[in-house]
């Protein structure tokens, strides 16, 4: 995991608890950022056939990957999703900040 990236998802998401998301827990935080980067920088390779995704579709797919990975019935989620889009949006502007520093 690249370390700046990181860093920054971290803030992202100790701001979105403040707002009151539930997802953004402190005791999921560092697992929310570890399983999402791995989710945003794998995705060409999970993939392979969609060669310029929108970033809607990367999304969709980071919020499909962070609930899968938290929630014990992930088809169950309902209303929630939406506080998982908001928890996907900052890991992968984290993501995409990252890789645009020199």
């Amino acid at each position: 995991m690249v370390e700046p990236a990181c860093a920054v998802a971290l803030a992202a998401l100790a701001d979105l608890w403040d707002q009151g998301c539930p997802i953004a827990s402190p005791n999921d935080r560092e697992r929310l950022v570890d399983v999402g980067l791995r989710r945003w920088h794998s995705f060409h390779r999970r993939h392979p056939r969609i060669r310029q995704p929108t970033h809607e579709a990367r999304i969709r797919d980071l919020v499909r990957g962070l609930v899968e990975a938290v929630e014990a019935e992930p088809r169950l989620v309902g209303p929630l999703v939406k506080d998982y889009e908001c928890v996907a949006e900052a890991i992968a502007a984290a993501a995409v900040s990252s890789t645009r520093e020199p």
